[in-house]
């Protein structure tokens, strides 16, 4: 078929590959419907182009994609490394950096189709990539089908490279009726006729065109099974077999069914089929499920064949585990969808292998109903608890804590029908920990009790050694730092007698976090340290979790400056590693560090993407908290629903630090308002302030000092605060305008109130400034200085790059979704970022945000 009405996109795309072989990377993002020519678009760029530059992966709509599978289809071509790194399942960084260095050796045209039906590995491929592409002499052309749902994995990673400075986004659109009309030429086909049916999709438009002698097919399906119906029986049955796999059959697996040269001629006589290296691919997925939905006969033998023929040539397990659950051998499903889990899993497609474990799990259950001898009911229960603690991590690790709690929860009890008691308490223990992340600090420290009472009676040091090291972690936390001095002590003990480093640095963690709330700030290299282990020995976890403490506490104890430094490393790192509860974590202590800093629409951009990013409780505590005390700085509305979900948190942890925070913002809001907050009045405050923890003081001076400031209101103050061995803090308030300022407030001359506005109209804390200004009105003072005019500033609300974005789309009319669909952003997102520009203007609706705009000048 004639390639028409694509000039612009192919000279786009060929400009694009002339600059990346200069050695300016570019990355161009091929959108559009099924069947608009992607593909054909593509092929005719590959043909003007040398044949060995070319690399062409696949992702394939396989129930569970294969892992990397793009990646494997061209590794050949990136030279042993990679090959070699794959096939010994190393972890992703590790692949993804050989993959770098082989881009680099020469200029190359990487093109990845569909990327729609791609894994978790390699979405995070393609962004790692795209965020180096710059220094590659790389084209990288990614194609994926355009209208995904909101929650649609591909989203958040177009969203990402979109905004990347060498993407290019490319959209087809439908071929105009002129176009089809030339394509119908010659034919007694109705141009007009064909254009309505087809909207000009050009593979729809070229199956009818293909037929011109035949009644105009009612459907595209007809349309392409008329043109198998020309078929013999032999061939056509060979076409119905290739159709139940949805990735491209290669050479030897042709071999291996049984179909001979000529059937390959035939078939890509059809023009269904092209040749896809030594073998043949279905040249749409639209035309391969027309054929297998049509193919006759049960299609459990279709898969069996498949199947057959796959294991005869070492096929890939995902594959193997979608034929076999097609085919209903649930021992195939089982062998080959836990084999397929683990690959993923050491791929990073974490959210795959979490699919292969469920159906594998699915499995045993349908074997057990099969097959109820004694015999199988003495294995069962092993494997089906072992495949429980895999799905477990996986969920985990892809932000799924309850559903990871839960399923984990019913391994311990598999483990413990089993009489295995080390594995029932190093479930009790990994069930603490996921607990914690989880924001449930009773069930985190229930949990912790249980696998202590477990593993102290079991003969498994190692295992007890990490069990003392969770606990020293939850007390450090709780802020019991003798406790979590003599369990981090005794774990490290026996980490020396094992020579096990990977049990030292998780147990230095939460014994770093003791000595560090004690004063000590030698302990920071402990962590450090421990990261640098977990690095070495390609640990993740341990990596990263040490530096996401690390940066915590050098914030809350107001190391600013190292503050800064070490999350910039953490964030790289964890990014790197992919270890996204790390990730969350960390952009969550650096919006609270922005908040400290007075950098406040920085604070706001890194809270909004944590909470774009995931669901974890632990997670989005600080954003929470952060956005919450930005709304009462900025407007001081009367319903804070981010300080009522971030207080939620706090409160479900048991952990000072975090509680003292959210107690803090609610104070200041209660200042505020001018309104006593009843949550002040609860047990858990009172339980706060009264009783004993290590760094006490330094955690507790803001909430003194916004008590002191609540008494002077004549709001109820909060209980007193018995004096303890700790100082209070002294940390310089210097690097912290807003602090500075309230310190002014509470000096209370007028001529501090005076010196204080310029800094708080500065930061945008509009509702402290009028609370400030209505101050030095009673106070008696006149020629009170107004604040920012608003016809005179281009942005006085202070609205981020975004939001200024968002609100030049709110003028011209756009709803929340057209909003994301033009900012190529989650509809979530755009909710944020709408309320968001709603509260900094002190308007109520979308209109109301608009006239503002235009009224006071606003540049959107």
């Amino acid at each position: 078929m004639r390639l028409l009405e694509r000039d612009h996109p192919l000279a786009v795309v060929r400009d694009r590959a002339a600059r990346a072989a200069e050695g300016g990377g570019r990355l161009v993002l091929l959108a559009g419907e099924a069947g608009i020519g992607k593909t054909v678009l593509l092929r005719a760029l590959a043909e003007e182009l040398p044949r060995e530059q070319v690399l062409w992966g696949m992702c394939d709509a396989l129930s569970t994609p294969r892992p990397l599978g793009p990646l494997r289809d061209v590794a050949h071509a990136l030279g042993p490394g990679v090959t070699t790194l794959l096939a010994d399942g190393a972890p992703p960084h590790e692949v993804f950096a050989a993959v770098l260095d082989a881009l680099r050796a020469r200029p190359r045209t990487l093109v990845i189709e569909d990327l729609h039906w791609a894994d978790d590995a390699t979405a995070d491929l393609v962004r790692y990539l795209g965020r180096r592409i710059s220094s590659l002499p790389l084209l990288l052309v990614l194609s994926y089908r355009d209208g995904l749902a909101a929650d649609h994995p591909l989203v958040p990673v177009v969203g990402d490279l979109v905004s990347l400075p060498d993407t290019r986004r490319v959209q087809l659109a439908p071929l105009s009726r002129g176009a089809v009309e030339q394509l119908c030429a010659g034919s007694r086909l109705d141009a007009a006729e064909v254009h309505r049916r087809t909207a000009g999709n050009p593979f729809y438009v070229s199956q009818i065109v293909a037929q011109p002698e035949s009644r105009l097919p009612a459907s595209v399906r007809e349309a392409v099974l008329a043109r198998a119906a020309v078929l013999d029986p032999e061939h056509r049955r060979c076409l119905e077999l290739l159709s139940c796999t949805p990735e491209p059959v290669g050479g030897a697996l042709l071999g291996a069914l049984g179909v001979p040269p000529a059937t390959v001629e035939a078939l890509i006589g059809t023009g269904l089929v092209d040749r896809h290296g030594d073998g043949l691919a279905f040249r749409h997925e639209i035309a391969r499920s027309a054929v297998l939905d049509a193919a006759p006969g049960p299609a459990v033998d279709r898969h069996a064949a498949m199947i057959a023929a796959l294991e005869a040539t070492g096929g890939d397990a995902s594959v193997l585990a979608h034929h076999s659950a097609a085919a209903g051998d649930v021992q195939r499903v089982l062998r080959h969808a836990r084999a397929a889990a683990a690959e993923a899993a050491r791929s990073g497609a974490h959210r795959q292998s979490a699919e292969l474990y469920r159906l594998a799990l699915e499995a045993t259950e349908q074997i057990t109903a099969q097959h109820t001898e004694p015999a199988t009911a003495l294995v069962e229960p092993t494997t089906r608890a072992e495949l429980m603690e895999a799905l477990g991590t996986e969920l985990y690790l892809t932000d799924r804590l309850a559903e990871a709690i839960d399923v984990l929860t019913r391994a311990v009890g598999l483990r413990r029908e089993l009489g295995d008691a080390v594995a029932v308490g190093a479930g009790h223990r990994i069930i603490s920990d996921y607990a914690w992340y989880h924001g449930d600090g009773a069930a985190a420290a229930e949990h912790d009790r249980a696998a202590r009472e477990i593993l102290a009676g079991a003969d498994d040091p190692r295992e007890w050694g990490f069990a003392l090291a969770n606990h020293a972690y939850l007390a450090a936390h709780r802020g019991d730092g003798p406790g979590a001095s003599r369990a981090g002590q005794d774990a490290q003990q026996i980490a020396e007698e094992l020579a096990d480093p990977a049990l030292h640095g998780t147990a230095a963690i939460g014994l770093s976090i003791a000595r560090l709330l004690g004063g000590d700030v030698a302990a920071r290299s402990d962590l450090l340290d421990a990261s640098a282990t977990g690095v070495r020995r390609k640990l993740d976890e341990l990596a990263t979790a040490p530096v996401s403490n690390l940066a915590h506490l050098d914030v809350e104890q107001g190391r600013f400056a190292e503050a800064d430094a070490v999350l910039a490393d953490a964030l790289a790192l964890s990014e790197r590693l992919d270890v996204q509860i790390c990730t969350m974590w960390q952009r969550g202590v650096r919006a609270r560090l922005r908040l400290l800093q007075g950098r406040w629409a920085e604070a706001e951009e890194d809270a909004r993407a944590v909470l774009d990013r995931g669901e974890m409780p632990l997670g989005r505590l600080w954003p929470r908290l952060v956005l919450g005390v930005l709304t009462a700085r900025r407007s001081a509305p009367p319903d804070n629903p981010d300080l009522d979900v971030g207080w939620r948190i706090a409160t479900g942890l048991d952990a000072p630090a975090a509680l003292a925070a959210a107690v803090a913002a609610l104070a200041e809001q209660a200042w505020l308002l001018r309104r006593p907050d009843p949550r002040l009045a609860e047990p858990v405050v009172a339980r706060l302030l009264a009783e004993p923890f290590s760094g006490r003081g330094q955690t507790l001076a803001p909430v003194r000092r916004w008590s002191a400031r609540m008494g002077a209101a004549g709001l109820p103050p909060l209980p007193p605060v018995p004096d303890g061995p700790e100082p209070e803090d002294r940390t310089d308030e210097g690097d912290r305008p807003y602090e500075r300022a309230l310190a002014l407030w509470d000096a209370g001359a007028p001529t501090d109130l005076l010196a204080a506005l310029p800094v708080l109209d500065e930061l945008g804390a509009a509702a402290v400034a009028a609370r400030f200004r209505a101050r030095l009105r009673e106070l008696g003072v006149n020629g009170i200085p107004r604040g920012p005019a608003p016809a005179t500033r281009a942005n006085p609300a202070g609205l981020t790059a975004r939001q200024l974005d968002v609100l030049g789309l709110l003028v011209e009319g756009l709803s929340n979704a057209d909003i994301a669909a033009r900012l190529v952003i989650s509809p979530r997102t755009a909710d944020h970022h709408v309320s968001a520009v709603l509260a900094k203007l002190g308007v109520r609706s979308r209109g109301e945000a608009a006239a503002a705009a235009r009224r006071t000048g606003v540049r959107a």
